[in-house]
């Protein structure tokens, strides 16, 4: 008999060999559990423990439960798509209105009754509660076996990996790898929504649907990119690297980003004249500041003189700031702008009139006034970033052609195969935590403990407002992770197992570990 000690004080009791799914049996809302994490180890529900330990419970609503309902809803709708139409090649390309936006390779093109049809499909797997087990095989097993099944990026990546095990699914004879852990059974999936979005589908596991046309758009100009230049997954990026052909990857995306800097200030220039304020919001990480000063050198050169103006100066003194139930200070709400005086000084700086720009002390919490005023020069174009640029209040009394509103993010196309993409957050959150080694002195731990705050904060700031945007710039680049691996893994590696980043830092080590390593000297010449 094996015991196990939960962060409770409870004990409870497992016979060995026996699942852990005969250990939720004594528990409350055990439908709701969707691993256990032992030891500091994350362990799916058909896991049979050798040893007694220390035991939590991962609940659906937690950011791990949350991703392992959403492989697990992946992996049914895969395994109807394998059912109803067998060898045709599916692709769970990129984010879309808190789904996925996946596309089928049907002959002569997907309809919208094929996707009805899929999704009855996905329906009768789950009211069957069709088991979906789990095999652990030795990597070379795999790597054969999926060469043999025509999955040869799949194969390619557990070569990368160097792991001797590799665990295979299987769910309605369709197998598969998966980058996670998933649930037991198809009958876990309670709710899931599967739409047509030509020219694929849309899938989901909320119902809310909100059409985003100009991140879609964007997101399939940079997947034609990534076939066009035969980089559209990280086993093809592995595969560049080890040709040799690093450099010149980095000079075609940082030639792909100059030309599309270069086009957008030509629009800003050319189809809005009259435009005077560029205001620039995205999440953290996107490269915000980067982008700023590039396009600043971009609009120089068609004769304009961009001024940098930081919203941030607008905070309201401190003990005006608006708090949280915590009683902490909420810095991200747009009520601790002072709206008032951004719009009377953007106002003024239209009609060319002097104003004492607002500088604010971070560390008295109070605005100050710059001692020069400063008068908006005709040539001149103000250039404000900030995590309210998108939001209607900040230019709701500017004319509305006087406002450009740009929203940047590392919308990155590249997925680690066909079926396992890599959310935008990873990179970001991997890009953030390299950088605050760098500038801050931050270790990972700090960095990871804080980034659920942020996103949070994204997800109310930022996001909802993204598509009122008149512009939309993607700041990915390819080749960026297989670079930043090397300056990361020895920062995830030193969270400590006792530390509550733990599982986290391991996710993303084991994130990492399917890249090939590339040289930064490819971004330095």
């Amino acid at each position: 008999m094996l015991t196990f000690h939960l962060t409770s004080g409870q004990r409870i009791s497992l016979k060995e060999r026996d699942s852990i799914r005969s250990l939720l049996e004594q528990q409350e809302h055990a439908s709701d559990i969707y691993a256990v994490i032992i030891d500091k180890k994350l362990h799916d529900l058909n896991y049979r423990p050798k040893h007694s330990g220390e035991i939590s419970f991962v609940y659906a609503d937690s950011e791990i439960g949350k991703m392992i309902y959403e492989r697990t809803m992946t992996f049914v709708f895969i395994a109807a798509v394998h059912a109803l139409y067998p060898n045709t090649p599916l692709t769970i390309q990129h984010a879309l209105s808190s789904g996925h936006y996946c596309e089928i390779a049907r002959k002569p093109f997907l309809t919208p009754h094929d996707v009805t049809t899929i999704r009855a499909k996905m329906e009768e797997i789950i009211a069957h509660q069709e088991e979906i087990t789990r095999t652990v095989v030795d990597t070379a097993q795999a790597i054969a076996h999926f060469e043999a099944c025509g999955m040869e990026n799949k194969a390619a990546l557990l070569r990368q990996r160097k792991s001797k095990k590799s665990s295979v699914y299987s769910l309605c004879g369709c197998e598969d790898y998966f980058y996670g852990i998933l649930l037991p059974h198809a009958g876990y999936i309670t709710h899931f929504s599967l739409r047509y979005y030509a020219p694929g589908v849309w899938l989901s596991p909320q119902a809310q649907f909100h059409d985003q046309r100009k991140m879609f758009a964007v997101f399939q100009e940079f997947e034609a990119w990534g076939k066009a230049i035969g980089v559209s997954n990280v086993a093809e990026l592995n595969r560049r690297i080890e040709q040799g052909k690093m450099d010149e990857l980095v000079l075609m995306c940082e030639t792909m980003m100059e030309k599309q800097l270069a086009e957008l200030a030509a629009h800003i220039v050319n189809d809005h004249p009259h435009t005077r304020f560029i205001l620039i919001a995205g999440p953290s990480s996107a490269g915000k500041t980067t982008f700023s000063k590039r396009l600043a050198i971009h609009l120089k050169i068609l004769g304009l003189d961009p001024m940098a103006i930081s919203m941030d100066d607008f905070y309201k003194n401190r003990t005006d700031t608006p708090k949280l139930a915590d009683g902490s200070y909420d810095f991200e709400s747009v009520e601790a702008i002072d709206l008032p005086l951004f719009h009377d000084t953007m106002m003024r700086l239209l009609h060319h009139l002097p104003v004492s720009l607002p500088r604010f002390n971070f560390k008295t919490g109070l605005q100050e006034k710059a001692e020069i005023e400063t008068i908006l020069q005709e040539k001149q174009i103000l250039i404000m970033e900030g995590i309210h640029g998108l939001n209607p209040r900040m230019s709701e009394e500017l004319p509305h052609d006087a406002v450009c509103k740009i929203y940047i993010n590392a919308l990155t196309h590249l997925n680690l195969d066909e079926h396992n993409r890599i959310p935008t957050s990873d990179y970001r959150l991997i890009r953030r935590i390299t950088r605050d080694h760098q500038t801050r002195g931050w270790d990972a731990q700090a960095t990871i403990s804080f980034w659920r705050n942020v996103k949070q904060g994204e997800e109310r700031n930022i996001y909802p407002y993204q598509e009122g945007a008149d512009y939309i710039f993607n700041t990915s680049m390819v080749y960026e992770l297989a670079i930043l691996k090397q300056l990361a893994i020895p920062l995830l590696k030193a969270v400590k197992k006792d530390s509550p980043q733990f599982l986290e830092a391991n996710r993303l080590q084991s994130l990492l570990a399917y890249f090939a390593e590339g040289s930064s000297q490819a971004i330095q010449r």
